[in-house]
């Protein structure tokens, strides 16, 4: 089968995806290579390219850019660097093709609800195609909230949290987004006591600052650790929709801990 036709049918998806001016393409590489396996990641490392040569696969799906950033205006290392994961995947013929926008928002296996369901609460979307949930009647002390929000995470290679305000509150609405999109000023619309946040979804002289002023606590968690998941769960969906492909996930597994002196 041609990577192609993975690409076409993924692009028959998302009423929600602008495909005018999408993230969801072809990075680097040709869509008419034929393929059996695949690789499914959150971004496609230096380490997940070599996966894929030693495994002999020519297709990779990243849900991030793998090269960092696109810019006519780039510092050297980042252009050195991009040349040599670019060198890789000519040299070993491997697509990657990437898949965000799509991906973010898909009902039950993407970021956004996978995100919620690993969270074990009955979080709700507040609009069609939003990237804000919001959980009614949690009933927990912050403080208990912290503790179960790491439980939750353990399995996704973050090892503790980092916590932004008053652990002295009783939580009974709780507000998540969606990977970087961790929007508080859009959760506060609906009273939340407390948000959970990526850390690159929010800054600290603007964010972070209003949310203190307004009381409301922040668990922050790494932006990889809240979208695993749901990554995890693309390869699923994808290995149910292609029967001659066998797409693997495979985590970033680099740890992100949280150490006290």
């Amino acid at each position: 089968m041609k990577i192609k036709e993975v690409i076409d049918y993924l692009e028959t998806q998302g009423e929600w995806v602008n495909r005018d001016c999408t993230k969801d393409h072809i990075l680097y590489g040709n869509e008419n290579n034929d393929i059996h396996q695949a690789i499914v990641c959150w971004v496609a490392t230096l380490d997940i390219i070599y996966q894929a040569i030693q495994n002999d696969c020519h297709f990779i799906i990243s849900h991030e850019n793998p090269f960092y950033l696109a810019s006519t205006n780039l510092p050297h290392p980042i252009i050195e660097a991009q040349k040599k994961k670019k060198e890789l995947l000519k040299k070993h013929n491997i697509t990657i093709y990437r898949c965000h926008d799509l991906w973010d928002l898909y009902p039950k296996y993407g970021v956004r609800d996978s995100w919620g369901e690993i969270l074990r609460f009955n979080f709700k979307e507040m609009k069609a195609y939003d990237y804000i949930k919001i959980a009614k009647n949690i009933k927990m002390s912050f403080d208990d909230l912290i503790s179960h929000v790491i439980k939750c995470i353990e399995p996704y290679h973050q090892a503790g949290i980092e916590v932004i305000g008053t652990t002295n509150k009783t939580i009974n609405r709780l507000g998540i987004g969606t990977g970087a999109c961790t929007d508080i000023f859009t959760m506060s619309k609906y009273d939340i006591d407390a948000c959970i946040v990526s850390d690159d979804g929010i800054n600290n002289w603007v964010a972070v600052q209003w949310a203190m002023d307004n009381e409301i606590p922040l668990i922050i968690v790494n932006h990889m650790t809240c979208e695993a998941p749901g990554i995890k769960n693309m390869a699923i969906f994808l290995n149910n929709k292609f029967e001659n492909i066998e797409f693997k996930y495979v985590p970033n597994d680099y740890g992100i801990y949280h150490k006290e002196k």
